[in-house]
């Protein structure tokens, strides 16, 4: 590669400053909602979009040029892709979020593709290769949903999970290093190199380690903007779905207004019970009715309805439910001789005057013998 004009200096310059403000908005104390931090995330959105511009104005990446064919400035220039894919997952737009994760989904796609075309990355299991591939080619899909997740197998969770484990460990471990060789940089001539050569080489290894520790975090971030991008989806639709319900529930309601002074609407006719067919409509297409109708103010019936009580009033008086039943023969009237009144005793027939006594004296001795309630007491058990 040639020496660098005033362009890729400038660009140099952006890159330098885009970095800066990625760890400054990555150290932050802001919410990630907060208008602050949202300003620093559109900032730097827009001075990597520059960035990219520059690259691609320069062609600097070509597939018949290796890594050593580049300097290391122009190496790290590799990672705009990346850092724009990261900073596009951080601006907050609620109406736009599907649009916004794609194109950062599209730029880590980039990344990756530089990446296998100059052979830029670190040694990879083939399980990392074939998944890393696959997002660049962008055949990955999402999760699968909670519909689904009962055919996901135990033994693939579990390893799923166990390589985020060792990624992780591994990532640790490279920032280390990248710390490492940023105190040598920071050092200079004063630290461990004895000269330049050795600062180039340091300087050198540095780059390489940030490109190799930004593939791991893009094997992550791919896919969570994978099923990110599903759900957003999903939310979208279902507020659609919910606009289209409520203007259809809006439609119905104006229809059913108009069929309330509409001789003619459309509800579905009345059924003839002579031919069990739909009746004919009132009108023709000219305005003509076809048959006699009687127009009737359901309105003023269902309004009449409102406030009455919710249980059913009377209707007549009790005199006149008597006097309705009699008339459909429900009551009987009339009946047989009544009995004749008890004769009274003459006073001068002893024998019935005696016999009545004697009656009266064996009750009253029945009712000694037997008091009121003296049975449901118990007293006559054995």
């Amino acid at each position: 590669m040639g020496e660098t004009d005033d362009s890729q200096d400038s660009l140099r310059v952006n890159f330098v400053r885009a970095q800066r403000e990625l760890q400054a908005i990555n150290n932050s104390e802001h919410a990630s909602s907060s208008e602050e931090y949202q300003k620093q995330a559109r900032r730097l959105v827009e001075r990597l979009r520059v960035c990219n511009t520059q690259v691609q104005h320069l062609s600097l990446f070509s597939s018949n040029e290796t890594p050593d064919d580049y300097s290391t400035n122009e190496l790290k220039l590799i990672l705009v892709n990346a850092y724009l894919g990261e900073a596009l997952q951080k601006l907050h737009v609620p109406d736009n979020r599907v649009s916004v994760l794609e194109e950062a989904q599209e730029q880590y796609r980039l990344f990756l593709g530089n990446c296998f075309t100059l052979g830029t990355f670190k040694p990879l299991s083939e399980a990392e290769r074939r998944l890393l591939t696959r997002h660049a080619e962008g055949v990955v899909q999402s999760t699968p949903s909670a519909s689904s997740s009962n055919a996901i197998n135990p033994a693939s969770a579990g390893k799923g999970r166990n390589d985020k484990i060792a990624r992780y460990k591994q990532m640790r471990a490279m920032q280390q290093e990248i710390a490492e060789l940023e105190t040598k940089l920071s050092l200079g001539d004063s630290a461990k190199s004895d000269n330049d050569e050795d600062m180039d080489e340091v300087e050198r290894e540095h780059a390489v380690k940030l490109i190799d520790l930004k593939i791991c975090q893009v094997a992550d971030d791919m896919s969570a903007i994978s099923d990110e991008i599903a759900m957003a989806k999903q939310m979208e639709e279902m507020k659609r779905r919910t606009s289209e319900s409520v203007s259809g529930d809006a439609r119905t309601a104006d229809r059913a207004h108009e069929s309330d002074w509409q001789l003619d609407s459309d509800l579905p006719r009345q059924i003839d019970p002579r031919t069990g067919q739909q009746g004919r409509p009132i009108f023709d297409k000219n305005g003509r009715p076809t048959q006699p109708f009687v127009i009737t103010n359901n309105r003023q019936r269902i309004k009449d309805g409102v406030f009455r009580p919710g249980w059913a009033l009377p209707t007549m008086t009790v005199d006149e439910y008597l006097e309705q039943e009699k008339e459909r023969g429900n009551i009987i009237s009339g009946g047989g001789k009544e009995p004749d009144p008890k004769p009274e005793i003459n006073d001068d027939d002893h024998e019935a005057l005696d016999a009545e006594t004697m009656k009266q004296r064996d009750w009253d001795n029945f009712k000694d013998d037997n008091p009121r309630g003296w049975g449901n007491r118990g007293g006559n058990r054995g």
